[in-house]
């Protein structure tokens, strides 16, 4: 079995495990070895049967071949961060979907994507690196949704959209065909967006407006 250890012991992390586990219920493939978390409270605890093995600096008492690693922190730019510092360490990357999925073939998914239960893909779909695609969201065709993008639970995505590198959409955002939501921004929980949202704002409302700069 390949040997495994997620990356980030909060509660999105817990539900990354649940992931693994509900993989090897249906094939033994993953070994678990537990969680590496930067926060010194949380090392030496066991969260939902799996220990947390210390901080980042534990990869550096292991062969770090032997394993692979998925960074299930929900923050885009720490995560970006965690795998930038995890590339340079050598570690290597899995991609891990809940086996409810409904995923056709002509889907194509990135390294390090983590697709929760719940989630349909139709056809025609590209997903980037170190996405997370959380619990019962739906993408259209022919969308392409880039690195670190994070879909919260009960997004809906229509068909040609594109949701650029490090985006965030809200829990329950809608959005309608042809859209396209710029790099690092933020829709908010229960936007419907009906118009092409630019980089770095914060998008909230029905219909979604534009409230915020995030500057660069």
């Amino acid at each position: 079995m390949q040997k495994v250890v997620i990356i980030g012991a909060g509660g999105f992390g817990r539900e990354v495990l649940d992931i693994f586990l509900a993989n090897n219920n249906v094939r033994e493939k993953w070994s678990v070895l537990g969680f590496v978390d930067d926060n010194p409270e949380l090392h030496g605890k066991t969260l939902n049967g799996y220990p947390v093995l210390g901080s980042f600096d534990w990869f550096r008492t292991i062969n770090t071949n032997e394993i692979k690693v998925v960074v299930a922190i929900g923050d885009n730019e720490v995560r970006k961060k965690v795998v930038g510092k995890a590339k340079e360490g050598g570690l290597g990357f899995c991609t891990i979907i809940h086996p409810n999925v409904l995923m056709t073939p002509f889907v194509t998914l990135g390294e390090g994507v983590m697709v929760t239960a719940g989630v349909i893909f139709t056809n025609q779909i590209k997903i980037g690196n170190h996405v997370i695609i959380n619990l019962d969201v739906t993408i259209g065709h022919d969308t392409i949704i880039e690195d670190f993008v994070n879909l919260n639970p009960g997004v809906h995505i229509n068909g040609n959209n594109k949701i650029e590198e490090g985006a965030y959409i809200g829990s329950g955002a809608v959005t309608i065909q042809d859209i396209t939501i710029g790099k690092w921004s933020i829709v908010g929980a229960g936007a419907v967006v009906v118009k092409n949202i630019p980089e770095r704002v914060v998008a909230i409302g029905v219909p979604a407006e534009v409230k915020k700069s995030l500057g660069k």
